[in-house]
């Protein structure tokens, strides 16, 4: 499914609430019930093979937030965690499927952060790591994060159907498994 597809069925979830969107192809736009505007454009956006959607909302006053619509057409929502004042962003933001798992990464006032969120369990998890900007591969049911310098931290997620297993990596575990981050 394209994310245009995907961000069609977002302005259909909304619609269903009665909610008053405008939709073109770079984005859905809507204002809530204090006349603050929100938005949805196709990266921010993501579908797993069970029919599941995730979108970022982002919101004019700063309360941006994750929307998931379960296959049993429940929406529910992840607000991003935040250590400062500001606000969270998704510039340079990620949200992906594995299976149950959303994979939610996304800046803070200074730096980036990655949870990875059950929708089965309704719990997340964030992944600290010392890197200020974030890389990412998803290789199956492995999730490779570092920075981008060389000095900063590799870890390894491996995502099972019950638990998370997490491993610090270096960059020779990398090269052996032919692994680049794009």
């Amino acid at each position: 499914m394209t994310q245009a597809e995907i961000l069609t069925l977002i302005d259909e979830e909304l619609t269903t609430d009665d909610v008053q969107t405008e939709m073109s192809p770079q984005k859905i736009v809507w204002t809530d019930h204090s006349g603050t505007e929100n938005s949805v454009s196709p990266h921010q956006t993501a579908i797993n093979g069970h029919g599941v959607i995730a979108w970022w909302q982002c919101n004019k006053a700063g309360k941006e937030e994750v929307r998931v619509r379960l296959q049993e057409k429940k929406v529910i929502t992840w607000n991003p965690t935040i250590t400062t004042l500001g606000q969270p962003i998704f510039r340079d933001g990620l949200l992906y499927f594995y299976e149950n798992y959303l994979i939610i990464k996304y800046k803070d006032n200074h730096y980036q952060r990655l949870f990875i969120f059950n929708i089965q369990t309704l719990k997340d998890e964030e992944i600290l790591i010392n890197a200020l900007t974030i890389q990412v591969k998803i290789i199956e049911n492995e999730l490779f994060l570092g920075g981008f310098y060389h000095d900063e931290e590799f870890i390894k997620i491996t995502m099972y159907p019950d638990c998370l297993e997490k491993e610090n990596i270096d960059e020779a575990y990398l090269q052996q498994r032919n692994i680049t981050f794009d």
